[in-house]
């Protein structure tokens, strides 16, 4: 009786633990979640931690720019998923007519207006706070976070071989 007890209760634990396997990231599988969200995401919560070094913000300053920017990047993330669900019914249309293109065109004209009035609003809000060096920094932020991150990936995951040919810069001398 003992040893039943003792397989029945294995057998529930196991179960336990492979049906929980993989539940950690549940919550980036609900698709509403993750297009409008962004911010739950561990590449936000790492742009937030370099955001704070590089602009070298205090911690008054780092109290009103986050409860802002959050709203704002997740604004902007569903406007990019809209432009990304645009795109995919250009790509699967077999043809296009010129009425067709007319939409996409005012369509995706619309939703960069409205990221570039967001940003503008984002901007004009961290003005009141930030001094001006701050503020020129974070409007050039993004897209230096993106570059540097792309190389730190490509560093750690596909490092060049050494001696391979291609390694210098073109504006490096060659021996």
């Amino acid at each position: 009786m003992k040893k039943y007890f003792t397989i029945i209760a294995m057998g529930l634990i196991l179960a336990g633990g492979l049906n929980a396997q993989g539940m950690q990231n549940k919550r980036f599988e609900d698709p509403k979640r993750q297009e409008y969200c962004i911010s739950d995401q561990p590449y936000y919560r790492y742009m937030v931690f370099r955001m704070t070094e590089i602009l070298e913000l205090t911690p008054e300053q780092a109290e009103k720019l986050f409860p802002l920017n959050r709203p704002y990047r997740d604004n902007v993330h569903s406007l990019h998923m809209q432009m990304n669900t645009l795109s995919d019914e250009v790509f699967q249309k077999e043809e296009i007519t010129q009425a067709d293109l007319e939409k996409y065109k005012n369509e995706i004209k619309r939703l960069k207006n409205e990221e570039s009035k967001l940003e503008d609003e984002f901007i004009e809000d961290v003005e009141k706070f930030l001094e001006p060096k701050q503020v020129a920094k974070l409007i050039f932020f993004e897209p230096r976070f993106r570059r540097e991150l792309s190389y730190e990936l490509k560093q750690r995951y596909m490092p060049k071989p050494e001696g391979k040919k291609g390694n210098k810069k073109f504006w490096e001398k060659r021996k």
